[in-house]
């Protein structure tokens, strides 16, 4: 488990969603999901990078939205979300979990 950013004695869950091609460039728009403890919903910025902050310790599962044209490629296993595969990560109080990475091709 990678240590993110913490505030306070709550957790965070960062990550990205891309393109699965050299440069890997982010997209921008895409929805994540966040189930748990606490649920809530995350949109990548220009990079395509989101994040959820200020969470309770507890087991959380991450998911993306796919794009209409887009399909997903990582990850290849994982809870089964509405449109791929997404990720379960247990935080720590006052521990983050990063790199929570999404990839995604046209066809």
């Amino acid at each position: 488990m990678n240590s993110g950013p913490s505030f306070g004695g709550t957790a965070s869950i960062d990550g990205g969603v891309s393109v699965d091609a050299s440069p890997w460039p982010g997209l921008a728009g895409w929805c994540v999901e966040l189930s748990g403890p606490v649920s809530a919903t995350a949109v990548t910025d220009a990079s395509g990078a989101y994040l959820f902050f200020g969470l309770p310790a507890g087991t959380y599962t991450v998911c993306e939205t796919v794009q209409p044209g887009w399909h997903q490629t990582f990850p290849t296993s994982g809870p089964t979300c509405a449109t791929g595969f997404g990720w379960t990560t247990t935080l720590l109080e006052g521990r983050g979990n990063s790199y929570i990475d999404f990839w995604n091709l046209t066809p």
